[in-house]
């Protein structure tokens, strides 16, 4: 999919010519129909004034036949431009759908390949706003813009053709009408960027405060937050409510304003009018028909000075779809590598921080791995064993240093190529409200269910699974809400080990198993390690134990490694570590007794 190069110091009409060109240009085929619609409705629509001006004189000069002739044109003229226009209603909904669907499927694709560093910038629901309110806003705008432009146009030449024919001197109110518009707008503007600004900042607050409550309702609910959340719910409410007033204050003064304006106009025109009808000089079917065509044309220009109001606010969603689409992306080039059959892994002098101006969390790591084998890391929290495991699938770039795998240099390697060799479970397992058999085949489409019941079988969750009225068909709900902590775990395990990569990073993944399950997923780990790379982080002694070399973690950096009793004979920190481990076993023995 093409990729983006607008930057978003742009100017706005460069912005605009980008935005045309690249998702609204793509729909001419249909919106040339649109417009030939269009065309067509507005010069045919543009006739019934005139005609209906001249069935008035023929009333009153006594004309039947000539009344009649002209009420069945009449008649045609407005059901065939009804019909148009229905026409080219239902067009314009399809392609203004269409096109709108593009652009938010370009945006979701850019937001799901952004650069982690980048997409850690942006709330949740700052994105969602972005994603379905901004791009429907600008696209419907740039639609309305080419077909109302062509109304416009036709409008106010036609309009003002007959407005010149009828009567060169009324004419002359528009003298006075089209710059006090222009003034009304121009003043207006400003106003309406403002607070189009506004309304959308609130708007990403709103849904990021939505998305945050629903997505920790049961941590509300324990800590009774309940009165407190309607509470901070209310004062968006009321946010918003503030908003809305001085969009509908600013509105009603723009609205008075050119009632006003519009109003002069017409009184002038009854009055001049009058003298004119007086004097002989103007009937009264074509001061009627003049009154419409002055009102159409007063009505183009309003809509010209509305487009630039519009266009304000518009600029502003457009800057903000432009700041997302800027974000750098990870690669999506399906380079041609097989996956590697005996892997090596080398990290020498890795430094890392989150941001330019934070403090470094790794710092000069080295690490080296030069055949399969179980392999863990270990440290106090916040001392970058997770950080390290995000680096080796490129969810970051480390600021410098070198990674190495097979002895070729990481950085040569596209995203895809890495991810399909390097197999990360973290912490906090992800699943989708889907069934369970669909969620272990995120690993791969093509796996076969005995497979997976094999792979569930080893993982101890097959039986469980089994007792379920669907099965391995059971929906478990937005994120396996259905699943125990160790119910998820267990699956995220089987799903990860059946990617079958050569390098296999495990976060935490047997934190919430019992004794047993931890040891039958640690002899798969022994398993799977003679023909693997497995690297596993955990704070649990008994999962790290039999690890053919243990990196012991502290400050950013590899401060030993070894064996376990190599690092409990010679590693002070490690036998805090173990110490501090054993102390809480026993105390949570003691309470199991206890209790």
């Amino acid at each position: 999919m093409e990729r983006s190069k607008m930057n978003i110091n742009k100017t706005d009409r460069e912005k605009l010519k980008w935005f045309f060109k690249k998702y609204i240009y793509i729909g001419k085929t249909h919106l040339i129909l649109i417009i030939g619609l269009i065309f067509i409705g507005s010069l045919v629509a543009n006739i019934s004034p005139y005609l209906y001006g001249k069935i008035l004189d023929s009333i009153t000069l006594g004309d039947m036949d000539f009344l009649i002739k002209l009420i069945i044109i009449y008649f045609f003229i407005i059901i065939f431009t009804n019909l148009l226009s229905m026409l080219e209603g239902y067009v314009g909904k399809v392609v203004n759908f269409r096109l709108s669907k593009n652009a938010q499927i370009e945006l979701f694709d850019k937001i799901i390949r952004m650069r982690t560093l980048a997409y850690n910038k942006y709330e949740v629901g700052e994105l969602i706003s972005r994603l379905n309110g901004d791009t429907d806003s600008i696209v419907s705008f740039g639609i309305n813009l080419i077909t109302n432009t062509l109304h416009i146009v036709i409008n106010m030449i036609v309009s003002l053709y007959f407005v010149i024919v009828i009567s060169i001197r009324l004419s002359s109110v528009a003298i006075f009408y089209i710059p006090m518009t222009f003034l009304v707008t121009y003043f207006a503007r400003k106003y309406f960027k403002e607070l189009t600004e506004q309304r959308k900042k609130f708007s990403d607050k709103y849904f990021s405060f939505q998305n945050e409550m629903f997505s920790n309702n049961t941590g509300i609910k324990s800590f009774q937050l309940e009165n407190k959340i309607n509470d901070k719910y209310k004062s968006f409410i009321e946010n918003e409510f503030n908003l809305l007033k001085r969009s509908i204050h600013l509105g009603n003064i723009i609205q008075l304003a050119n009632s006003l304006i519009i109003t002069i106009s017409s009184l002038y025109i009854i009055y001049l009018s009058a003298l004119l009808i007086n004097d002989g000089i103007l009937t009264i079917g074509l001061m009627v028909s003049f009154n419409t065509y002055i009102n159409k044309l007063f009505s183009s220009i309003s809509q010209v000075f509305s487009i630039n109001i519009s266009l304000q606010e518009v600029m502003v969603s457009l800057n903000r779809i432009i700041e997302v689409m800027s974000e750098e992306s990870e690669d999506s080039n399906e380079l041609i590598f097989e996956k590697y059959n005996d892997p090596t892994l080398k990290c020498v002098d890795m430094i890392f921080s989150y941001g330019d101006e934070k403090e470094n969390v790794l710092r000069d790591m080295t690490i080296n791995i030069d055949k399969f084998g179980l392999y863990s890391i270990v440290g106090s929290n916040g001392c970058g064993k997770s950080t390290f495991a995000k680096l080796l699938i490129k969810l970051y770039d480390i600021r410098s240093g070198n990674i190495f795998i097979n002895g070729l240099d990481y950085f040569e390697f596209s995203y895809n190529f890495i991810r399909s060799n390097i197999t990360y479970v973290q912490k906090e397992e992800f699943f989708f409200n889907d069934t369970i058999i669909n969620n272990i085949r995120l690993a791969s489409e093509f796996l076969k269910e005995e497979d997976i019941e094999m792979m569930c079988k080893k993982v101890g969750v097959d039986e469980f699974i089994k007792t379920l009225p669907e099965g391995y068909r059971t929906i478990i709900g937005e994120g396996g809400y259905t699943l125990s902590s160790g119910q998820k775990q267990k699956l995220s395990i089987a799903r990860a080990l059946l990617r079958d990569t050569p390098i296999y990073i495990f976060d935490e993944v047997t934190a919430n198993l019992d004794g047993k399950a931890e040891k039958d997923i640690m002899r798969i780990m022994k398993e799977y390690s003679k023909s693997s790379i497995i690297l596993f982080i955990s704070h649990k002694i008994s999962s790290i134990m039999d690890s053919h070399k243990i990196f012991v973690f502290d400050d950013g950096r590899v401060m030993d490694s070894g064996s376990h009793d190599y690092l409990i004979k010679n590693n002070q920190m490690y036998n805090e570590l173990f110490k501090n481990r054993e102390i809480s076993i026993q105390l949570k023995g003691v309470e199991k007794i206890g209790g």
